[in-house]
């Protein structure tokens, strides 16, 4: 959710001590990289290119399941577009480190749906299980109606189990399924809708 090169080390963590703070604020300009860079840290390793780039696995074209990497280009507008339609961004940090953000999207271009937003969650490698997404995730619930916003929901592979026991933890509940729409890595996965009303 900023060319970053696959050499770049990931970024450091380890328990979070007692004694240090995790905070959450608005990103700036300044968060665009570091937000790109968490991003892009957590796709997965790229699968090397298949020698017949018309290969399909069951129907699909294989190359079209490659994730992207995303460029500091791309997300600045994404960023823009987050102040422009008054949608909020926040990134936690702790001890001089950026080590997570969550985004809430429009849900839906219809005027009817503006009171819904959709969240995005990114954690840093090494910080995950940390606590920083609970952090972020009860950051956005209190947050939610200074912006209008009335219900969040988030769209969620069937496979990520970690986002899954978090949404659940902070009181989501299954919303809906979108059988086999996510076409990722040669992979064809559920989109599970969970969301509540804050």
């Amino acid at each position: 959710m900023l060319n970053i090169s696959s050499d770049v080390a990931p970024i450091p963590g380890a328990d979070l001590p007692a004694d240090a703070a995790l905070n959450v604020r608005q990103a700036t300009l300044f968060d665009v990289s570091i937000v790109t860079r968490i991003y892009n840290d957590s796709l997965p390793p790229g699968a090397p290119a298949h020698a017949d780039a018309a290969t399909r696995i069951g129907g699909r074209l294989l190359a079209s399941s490659r994730l992207q990497r995303l460029t500091p280009e791309f997300m600045m507008g994404w960023f823009t577009a987050h102040r422009q339609t008054g949608r909020p961004l926040w990134v936690a940090h702790t001890e001089g480190q950026t080590v997570g953000w969550l985004s809430l999207l429009g849900f839906s271009d219809r005027p009817a749906c503006s009171c819904a937003a959709e969240v995005s969650i990114y954690i840093a490698r090494g910080w995950q299980r940390q606590g920083v997404g609970r952090t972020l995730l009860e950051h956005a619930l209190q947050e939610a109606p200074q912006w209008g916003i009335d219900r969040l929901m988030a769209f969620i592979w069937h496979d990520n189990m970690g986002s899954r026991r978090l949404f659940a933890q902070c009181g989501f509940d299954p919303w809906g399924a979108l059988p086999g729409v996510v076409w990722a890595e040669g992979t064809g996965r559920d989109m599970l809708i969970v969301g509540r009303q804050v």
